[in-house]
């Protein structure tokens, strides 16, 4: 009797082992199908790291990344050269993370520029949009070409706006329209927009990336080869530390090495 009980227990015993097994599996397979990103958030939270969401501006697609770095004071993130570079926003400016429970801080980014922006940038884009919409000789340009346009300088606007006018041929009132409207219509826009308060409302990441004008401005760039040269000095000023250190080393060892020879000539004398 007590022999029947005893296997009773230990099939028991298996039989919840083996339940608890599937259970967990079947957990875990739900995890890595409908929350394949658990891993990254868990380590975020763990090691205090933020979350870089990198958005394709084509399609849309977002992809949730672990900001990584080589070493702590680098102003780029590691993303393992998938997605190009990404800049640290605590270096290349003030930009408003989203915060979520447990301290998780979420940067956005584009997979094609290396700065982040926050809602604060998305509306301002869709603000702009909206804006130069008001005025109809802007209508035959994509969103896209028109933010292009808003975001060049004065200087170079007869040039780029000879391009559009000869790419589309647009009309106006079912007259030719000529590079100088188009001209003078984009200045008034950028005036306009000068005294234009951005706009509460939706926000999309997504539109923002394809519409946001992707040549970089001169300062951007001066700011990102500022990052490059800090990156570089600090690589240096490691290499020198690690040179020296190693010369330390050696000079000890070779004081130990003339002692050595010193002594061992005494003793032989």
């Amino acid at each position: 009797m007590a022999m029947i009980i005893d296997e009773l227990f230990i099939f028991g015993g298996i039989l919840a082992a083996a339940i608890g097994y599937g259970g967990l599996v079947i957990i875990y397979s739900d995890l890595q199908k409908w929350v394949p990103e658990w891993r990254t958030f868990m380590h975020a939270r763990k090691k205090n790291l933020p979350i870089l969401a990198l958005t394709t501006p084509g399609s849309g697609e977002s992809y949730w990344v672990l900001g990584e770095k080589d070493d702590k004071g680098d102003p780029t993130f590691d993303t393992k050269q998938q997605f190009g570079i990404q800049v640290d926003p605590n270096f290349s400016g003030q930009v408003i993370p989203e915060r979520y429970k447990g301290g998780l801080k979420v940067y956005h980014f584009a997979t094609t520029l290396p700065f982040a922006i926050d809602a604060r940038h998305t509306t301002a884009i869709a603000t702009a949009i909206a804006t130069a919409r008001q005025n109809e000789i802007l209508d035959f340009l994509t969103d896209d070409e028109l933010m292009s346009l808003l975001n060049t300088d004065r200087d170079d606007l007869d040039e780029y706006c000879s391009i559009f006018i000869e790419m589309y041929n647009p009309e106006y009132n079912e007259c030719p329209l000529a590079a100088a409207e188009l001209i003078n219509s984009v200045i008034a826009t950028q005036d306009k927009l000068a005294r234009t308060a951005i706009k509460s409302g939706w926000n999309s990441y997504a539109f923002a990336f394809k519409n946001i004008a992707t040549a970089y401005l001169s300062q951007d760039l001066h700011q990102y080869g500022l990052l490059i040269e800090r990156k570089v000095r600090r690589n240096m000023e490691d290499w020198s530390k690690k040179m020296a250190f190693i010369s330390i080393i050696g000079f000890a060892a070779l004081l130990v090495l003339i002692g050595a020879a010193v002594a061992y000539t005494m003793i032989s004398q």
